[in-house]
């Protein structure tokens, strides 16, 4: 049963510091909820319609409670889901193998934006990224819903500029996007380094500037009348050209 008073606390989740304060999130819509089969996560609660159960019965796994749509729909910080709600444990990232690739995050504040990110770098095989405290709070329903299921694999972990590059060894490279730089295709074939990327408005913070790196630049058209690209854009151009190797 989803009653008033649980519909009222899964909508509490909404707020970041519930969230927070809980630790706990949750997820939404039949295919974002499907991808916790299998995952890392532990699902508290699942609540399904019996429409959703008919079209994907590997709901079954997650031991659905099967309430009406009006009630998930209800509790649901969507406008159109009506299938299946979860109330998930949160948990915390891997510790960082600077063997590997790492995509820096540098205030992204959009969730779409930051969900976007997510699920590219899930596509290509990237297999870690970096937030910094300004960045949008991964468990937001909106980056989850964004990821498209990637959520579920590839969990940021947060960090501010400073103790990131405190922590950094001087063998990893950093390669920081800007308006005047280096081809992408520098990045082609690495198979460790730091991938900066920036807001639009902003860019990357100063603290940036004043290490030592690689400027990558996307290079735009001649009449472009665009003054930026897209960060979730610039991140799948820069992900692509990394596996081009």
């Amino acid at each position: 049963m989803l009653s008033k008073n649980k519909i009222k606390f899964i909508k509490s989740l909404q707020q970041k510091k519930n969230r927070e304060d809980l630790k706990i999130f949750v997820v939404e819509g039949r295919k974002s909820v499907l991808s916790l089969l299998n995952s890392a996560f532990e699902v508290r609660e699942v609540y399904c319609s019996k429409s959703a159960l008919k079209k994907a019965p590997e709901l079954n796994t997650l031991s659905p409670i099967i309430v009406d749509e009006l009630l998930i729909e209800k509790a649901s910080g969507l406008k159109s889901n009506k299938e299946a709600i979860a109330v998930v444990n949160q948990i915390k990232s891997e510790e960082i193998d600077w063997q590997k690739i790492i995509l820096y995050l540098d205030g992204i504040s959009d969730p779409g934006n930051l969900g976007t990110i997510v699920r590219t770098a899930e596509w290509f095989g990237i297999e870690q990224i970096v937030c910094s405290d300004e960045c949008v709070e991964f468990y937001n329903p909106k980056v989850v819903q964004s990821t498209m299921g990637a959520f579920s694999s590839k969990i940021p972990v947060v960090k501010g500029v400073s103790s990131f590059l405190d922590e950094k060894p001087d063998f990893v490279k950093l390669y920081v996007t800007n308006f005047e730089g280096e081809s992408p295709k520098k990045l082609a074939g690495i198979t460790s380094g730091v991938v900066v990327l920036g807001c639009e408005s902003h860019g990357v913070s100063d603290t940036w500037k004043e290490t030592y790196h690689s400027k990558i630049t996307i290079p735009s058209s001649p009449n472009s009348k665009a003054d930026s690209l897209n960060v979730a854009i610039a991140a799948s151009i820069v992900c692509f050209q990394i596996k081009q190797g």
